[in-house]
């Protein structure tokens, strides 16, 4: 057992997912005091981020070479993707430094990823999502008219669209990784920080218990997950609610399943397909900013759209949670031995 008083706090005993940030080292000033770094370090990303855009912006407008227009496209792509990806080391200083707690109780209740598990979730995740596809593609207007390879009749073309599916296949795991331990991560466990132990002083009061509940964690994490992509779909009801049905169901499988595997493995699989689809489709341009990662099936709106989300999720939620149980995977973090 570590005795230093400079050793990062261990989990708490016996909690579930949400409630690992409520460790030995916790104070009612680490939640404002997490926000309030996370705030000031989201903000030199943005502005980083937006310089970089207004560079390659300017790079086009200046028509550096033939076919700039599809290379500003591409690098655009890989701006979004790279500042979301950004988003790891971001998280995990603040879990580190700010939290003072060990980054390996961001990942599962075992403290650590359990890379089997996470194999097995992106596994489980193709089928879903290929059904789903397979009933977007006869929808879709650019499968219809046979456009589905972004009008690529040049080798310039060829090698634009060829470059921008391997700029996805190489950045997409991170950025599906690193909106996960965010989004279903630090949101979840600092909601879940909030309500006092029940046999501390105030863990009997009916906001400590209702804190202490994962509702909070998971509402918090799928709404703020659909606010933020929504942004991209003013007045789209939706699109809103289909991103509220995912953000909301992989907040509760990573409740449930004690980790950010299952999420994780949705959204690396969900998000290379939607970004090839749509780079398949002439639309990289759209998905330079990322705004419809996570949005379900690319370009899919209306009442259809959701049904195929919700059938995703049911579907996946389901599998996931059936073979968590065969495997005995652990839901609460160890209590330690007398």
């Amino acid at each position: 057992m570590r005795t230093s008083g400079f050793a990062p706090a261990e989990a708490p005993e016996g909690e579930p997912y949400h409630r690992l940030a409520r460790g030995s080292r916790y104070r009612w000033w680490v939640p404002p005091l997490s926000l309030l770094v996370l705030a000031f370090l989201l903000f030199f990303l943005w502005v980083a981020v937006a310089l970089a855009l207004t560079i390659v912006a300017l790079a086009e407008g200046g028509g550096l070479g033939t076919g700039s227009v599809r290379v500003g496209e591409i690098a655009s792509l890989a701006i979004g993707l790279v500042s979301a990806a950004l988003l790891i080391p971001i998280v995990l200083l603040v879990v580190r430094v700010v939290q003072w707690r060990r980054v390996g109780t961001l990942m599962s209740v075992e403290g650590r990823m359990r890379w089997p598990w996470l194999g097995r979730c992106v596994a489980l995740a193709v089928v879903p999502v290929a059904v789903s596809v397979l009933l977007y593609l006869p929808l879709s207007d650019d499968f219809r008219t046979g456009t589905m390879s972004g009008g690529a009749s040049s080798g310039a073309e060829v090698a634009a669209v060829s470059v921008s599916i391997l700029v996805i296949l190489l950045l997409v795991p991170f950025q599906s990784v690193a909106e996960e331990v965010t989004l279903r991560g630090l949101v979840m466990q600092w909601v879940g920080s909030l309500g006092a132990p029940a046999h501390g002083p105030g863990g009997d009061r009916a906001v400590a218990r209702v804190l202490r509940s994962p509702a909070p964690a998971i509402l918090a994490s799928g709404t703020l997950f659909a606010a933020l992509y929504a942004s991209a779909y003013p007045g789209d009801v939706w699109t809103t609610a289909t991103l509220t049905v995912m953000g909301t169901s992989t907040a509760w499988l990573t409740w449930r399943t004690g980790g950010l595997e299952a999420a994780i493995g949705l959204h690396l699989v969900n998000g290379l397909v939607q970004l090839v689809l749509c780079v398949l489709e002439g639309r990289t341009a759209a998905i330079g900013t990322g705004v419809v990662i996570g949005a379900g099936p690319p370009g899919m709106g209306g009442p259809f759209g959701l049904a195929l989300a919700v059938g995703v999720m049911v579907s996946y939620a389901l599998t996931v949670t059936w073979f968590a149980r065969r495997a005995g995977l652990r839901r609460t973090s160890a209590v330690a031995r007398a």
